[in-house]
């Protein structure tokens, strides 16, 4: 007899078909521990039920004694593996998954953290965006969530006004923003450690603690300098038009200041911002053992085996910007490889017109100061035999095969393929 549809027998046979199951993960475990007499009392049990399962149609009275007889075997013989426990199969899975996660990231795709800005704006590392005071919580969340921003206010200590701490070139007789201390105690397995900028309230030197990686420069311009911004244009060339009408205040100890203008109040914020976090990028593996990376790829590769990098155990992005024995040269501007514009990739394009607008302001032909290791582009230059030429994108802030040579083949770890976070307008495939 059934009841819409549903044959007697169901809940028996549904029960024996699982204790089969479970006896069979039994036996892969710790069968072989069985005495003699346990083994003939094991099989003669799984016998039993599957002949009972066997039976067409099954007999519900059969079904129920051999799965009573099944039960009590495995209650006997199954140890921790029957009857299941929730805690071991959950270590279990656990166990599994890990094992395949870190299976697929060291084979096969492995995501990435980028946090420095060489590669911007085709990857952003941590950028920052002026606080303007409206913002309530729900927007703070909603930021923090998806775009992975942390906020830092910054109050003042006493009334006056803010200003910049300088150091002064005697060489140059040129200005330029003081360096951070780096807070070694900030260090944790999760965080790199902090950098600590000055700035000054009145006389009073105020604390800015920022994440590794992460410059207050440009925050600096946009928060007291809004009007270098309204043209485009890098960064190094808005200082100069800062540094070119600047005003500046001798402190009591005799060192100068970049006074900004703004004053404010004791308990106010002398400075407000949000830190966005880096791009998250996932980078196939695979590829990268069976073929070459492409001109105008952007590819990520180990630093260790880099000398220019003292050894250093890092994981870098930039852009493929030539193979072994192409020559390269940058001229007003624009990267020739083997004598002609280089057009490998949109970005590549965009640096060679330059694209000012889009934030891409061409090339230069150094990185920083000269290195035992570098590869000054200002004159052809031939990628030696077993190396690759690495550029970022933001070649005016961007340390890379002109400051520290040319990355190994054999560091090369994979291409980009997919910016998985934030939920940013970059979302998706990889340029």
């Amino acid at each position: 007899m059934t009841f819409f549809g549903k044959k007697p027998q169901t809940p028996a046979l549904r029960k024996t078909e699982n204790l089969l199951a479970a006896a069979e993960k039994v036996d892969r475990y710790r069968g072989d521990l069985f005495s003699e007499k346990e083994r003939e009392r094991f099989d003669a049990a799984v016998a039993g039920a599957r002949a009972a399962a066997a039976g067409t149609p099954p007999d519900a009275e059969k079904l129920a004694a051999a799965a009573d007889v099944l039960e009590k075997a495995l209650l006997d013989l199954g140890g921790t593996f029957f009857p299941k426990k929730t805690l071991p199969e959950w270590v279990e899975l656990l166990v599994v998954a890990a094992i395949l996660a870190g299976g697929i990231r060291a084979f096969f795709i492995q995501p990435f953290k980028i946090p420095t800005n060489s590669m911007f704006p085709t990857y952003n590392g941590m950028t920052a965006e002026i606080c303007t005071g409206t913002e309530n919580l729900a927007e703070k969340l909603f930021d923090r969530v998806f775009f992975g921003a942390s906020f830092l206010e910054i109050p003042a200590p006493c009334d006056g006004e803010v200003m910049i701490p300088l150091r002064f070139d005697a060489g140059t007789r040129k200005f330029s923003l003081t360096p951070p201390e780096k807070n070694p105690g900030a260090v944790t397995i999760v965080s790199p450690g902090e950098d600590v900028y000055k700035i000054l309230v009145g006389n009073a030197a105020v604390d800015v603690p920022v994440p590794r990686d992460f410059s207050l420069s440009p925050v600096l311009l946009d928060a007291f300098f809004p009007e270098t911004g309204k043209t485009p244009a890098p960064e190094a060339e808005r200082w100069r038009e800062v540094f070119g009408k600047a005003r500046i205040a001798v402190l009591p100890d005799g060192s100068r200041a970049l006074r900004t203008g703004k004053y404010v109040r004791r308990g106010e914020n002398a400075l407000a911002f949000k830190i966005l976090g880096g791009d998250m990028v996932l980078v196939e593996r695979v590829s990268c053992h069976f073929k070459e990376p492409e001109r105008g790829d952007p590819f990520v590769f180990r630093t260790r085996g880099i000398p220019g990098l003292n050894n250093v155990e890092l994981y870098y992005i930039k852009r493929l910007a030539g193979k072994p024995g192409d020559v390269l040269r940058v001229e007003d501007g624009k990267l020739f490889v083997n004598g002609a514009p280089a057009d490998f990739a949109e970005a590549m394009r965009l640096n060679n017109a330059p694209t000012p607008e889009k934030r891409y302001y061409g090339y230069l032909p150094t990185s920083g100061a000269p290195s035992p290791y570098s590869w000054p582009l200002a004159q052809d230059f031939r990628v030696p035999e077993g190396f690759y030429c690495a550029l970022g994108d933001n070649s005016q802030n961007s340390y890379d095969s002109r400051g520290w040579g040319g990355v190994p083949e054999k560091d090369v770890v994979g291409s980009a393929l997919f910016i998985l976070y934030p939920f940013s307008r970059r979302w998706g495939p990889a340029e």
